[in-house]
């Protein structure tokens, strides 16, 4: 089966604000679309200056790059939208940069990143795939800080038929983890890490469940639990290869895992 390469697309948010996204169409109709949400701490090579504005809307990693062509050729259409240029008051926003033999690479932003003005940046990319496929089923998956996101996002937006989280860094935090998804969501949780608590973890997974009763999906034959938790014996960000932390076979597990389940749900 032949597949088709992402690009990058501009999008614009409600309040105007200009973004980029990589996008992937599958060769054939999709499926469902898939939302994909980058780590905090993702790196952009090669900046690229917006048509319209001078100003460098930052790019995303390889890594998710290529996640987003992944999932494009299992036949799905695939939007991973560029969350760095939210400041704290809403505008763009400066980085620092360091040369490498690859070319410019984003280090840091200046400022942080506002999570809940990122959310309307991610409304934006939601409104936009459901345009193209009008009949079909939007589901998102985040890692780290889109983590967390794609947990907001279950939460938060009906168009969202399934979501995806691994180690959602601050969803087990008391004021978020009580939160009720509005559509089926897996969640990954490592055994281990600074950003995720044993603790917190294990609060989360206990607060969850005890309102599985009340929140369950019934299917002939089968009841399951609105939150489905898989845990691995692996740190935060297993799945993020070439760091430090990268457990393959946690990774492998979790990835197989992620794909049965918007198979599952995104299927019409």
């Amino acid at each position: 089966m032949t597949t088709r390469t992402g690009q990058y697309a501009e999008f614009i948010s409600p309040d105007k604000h200009r973004f980029r996204a990589f996008v992937a169409h599958p060769s054939r109709p999709p499926r469902g679309a898939l939302v994909l949400l980058h780590e905090m701490d993702a790196r952009s090579v090669n900046r690229v200056h917006s048509v319209a504005h001078h100003n460098p809307m930052p790019g995303l990693s390889q890594r998710i790059r290529g996640l987003v062509n992944e999932h494009a050729a299992r036949g799905y259409l695939v939007v991973a939208p560029s969350l760095f240029g939210r400041g704290r008051a809403g505008q763009d926003h400066g980085y620092k940069y360091q040369m490498t033999s690859t070319g410019e690479q984003l280090l840091k932003p200046l400022q942080p990143v506002d999570s809940s003005r990122a959310m309307a940046d991610i409304q934006t990319v939601v409104a936009w795939v459901q345009a193209q496929m009008p009949q079909g089923r939007v589901g998102i998956m985040g890692f780290c800080w889109g983590g967390l996101l794609a947990w907001h996002a279950a939460c938060t937006l009906p168009q969202v038929s399934a979501a995806a989280s691994f180690y959602g860094g601050g969803m087990t935090h008391p004021e978020v983890r009580s939160w009720q998804p509005m559509c089926p969501v897996l969640v990954h949780l490592p055994s281990k890490g600074t950003l995720m608590t044993q603790e917190s973890m294990d609060e989360f997974v206990a607060v969850q469940r005890d309102q599985f009763e009340s929140h369950q999906l019934t299917r002939p034959g089968h009841i399951s639990p609105l939150v489905q938790i898989e845990r691995y014996d692996a740190a935060y960000g297993f799945d993020h290869a070439g760091s430090r932390q990268h457990d393959l076979p946690a990774s492998q597990a979790a990835r197989l895992k992620s794909c049965s389940f918007f198979d599952r749900y995104l299927h019409a």
